[in-house]
């Protein structure tokens, strides 16, 4: 009974714990209950796919939202999404899967491959994001037999069915990357970016993984 009684407490303060801020703890400890609709510190990622000589799917999925002042938790989240003309509510609940909503969308490009979309708060107040992505989509150029892709600061490539090692961008002194089309690595790469200092008050992060085709 006395374990019983210790394990209904246990319940309870973690629920006051994520309901409530408190103090001190790390980022990304624990998830909790909280539906954040103010803004707050955001993980997102998108997930790109590029066809040979094709048109990219681009998606957008929206990760956790810290909660203020009490980083052992991260929270559900509720806001308005904009993009060009269309308006929707994204929403995530940790604690009940079948209340999210658009937690995933897909990224309207221009012709420079640059994307543009709004978070909007409880309190109308909006959070834009410019991303550009044509470094990732517009990395390679083929060369005779060679192919060079440009391996950005923060981003690293990886080459498939070749003796060839994951390349660190950070870690090139020029960004440029280059293999032969003779060493028999797979006909696409892959692109991750971790890039932090996003949104208008550079603290949010953006996690990046491209899927790109250099050839046919």
């Amino acid at each position: 009974m006395k374990k019983l009684w210790m394990l209904l407490v246990s319940i309870v303060l973690c629920f006051v714990a994520c309901d409530m801020p408190a103090t001190g703890g790390n980022p990304g400890e624990g998830e909790c209950s909280y539906i954040m609709k103010e803004h707050g510190i955001m993980t997102n990622f998108i997930r790109i796919i590029c066809p040979f000589d094709s048109i990219c799917d681009v998606k957008f999925s929206f990760g956790p939202v810290a909660v203020p002042d009490d980083y052992g938790c991260v929270a559900g989240f509720e806001y308005k999404f904009v993009q060009e003309n269309e308006i929707k509510i994204v929403r995530k609940n940790y604690f009940h899967s079948e209340l999210n909503q658009n937690t995933s969308v897909d990224l309207v490009l221009d012709s420079n491959k640059r994307a543009s979309i709004s978070l909007i708060d409880i309190n109308n107040v909006e959070k834009k994001y410019d991303i550009d992505l044509s470094g990732i989509i517009n990395s390679y150029t083929v060369r005779g037999d060679s192919v060079d892709v440009n391996v950005m600061k923060g981003c690293s490539l990886s080459l498939y069915e070749c003796d060839r090692e994951t390349v660190y961008g950070n870690l090139i002194l020029d960004s440029r990357y280059s293999f032969s089309i003779l060493e028999g690595c797979k006909k696409y790469y892959s692109y991750d970016c971790l890039w932090d200092n996003q949104g208008p008050l550079k603290k949010d992060n953006l996690d990046i993984h491209a899927k790109i085709y250099w050839k046919q």
